[in-house]
């Protein structure tokens, strides 16, 4: 088995037990997706948002009025993210490969992983950053909202103690080489970072520089 065959198939056991209750714990950072949607310059946007999950970061996006296109792997994350969609909000979802996103290039004005990338294998999570940079056009934002390890390493241990009583088993992974690493894979360069939760998660933009 491939480990992209290894980790679709981990992901449907994973969010299929946990997507009755993935919105509960969401609240917690409904905070940052507001924040990660305020990122997004101008009017009139076409957003992809990949690993959408349950769809909160997708409906944060249409709130402010841009057209929103939001694909999962998990069809059981997806089912509750359509109960949210509201007649007004210009959002659409549906299962799809973020590392094959099936849209021409250069395609979307801004592209976002909202909590993806530590549910991921590190070759997975840099092959979907590609996909986000190719359907991206040229200077466009490429929005990434995520955990970060904080300085203080007693928080740091507080706190992974607490999350890995929820999270997939790529997190561990993910903190230790952290989000960084993955930019520098790929070539995007950081144009805006804020930390949040005394230095647990983090929104980076990047611009899409082809």
């Amino acid at each position: 088995m491939t480990t992209k065959q290894n980790h679709s198939s981990y992901n449907a056991k994973f969010f299929k037990k946990w997507a009755p209750v993935y919105d509960y714990m969401a609240i917690l950072i409904a905070k940052l997706r507001r924040k990660a949607a305020e990122r997004v310059i101008g009017a009139n946007k076409r957003i992809l948002d990949t690993a959408c999950g349950t769809g909160a970061q997708a409906i944060a996006f249409a709130k402010r009025g841009y057209s929103v296109t939001g694909i999962d792997l998990s069809e059981d994350m997806l089912s509750r993210a359509e109960k949210k969609v509201k007649k007004e909000y210009d959002v659409s979802f549906s299962k799809g490969d973020a590392t094959e996103i099936h849209h021409p290039d250069g395609y979307f004005d801004v592209s976002s992983i909202s909590f993806g990338l530590h549910d991921m294998p590190e070759e997975i999570g840099i092959l979907v950053l590609k996909e986000m940079m190719r359907a991206t056009k040229s200077e466009g934002q490429i929005i990434i909202v995520d955990y970060h390890k904080p300085k203080n390493r007693i928080i740091a241990r507080i706190v992974r103690n607490i999350v890995k009583l929820w999270e997939s088993r790529y997190y561990d992974d993910f903190m230790q080489i952290g989000l960084d690493h993955y930019l520098d894979k790929v070539g995007l360069k950081t144009k805006h970072k804020e930390t949040y939760f005394l230095g647990n998660a983090q929104i980076v933009e990047c611009l899409n520089a082809k």
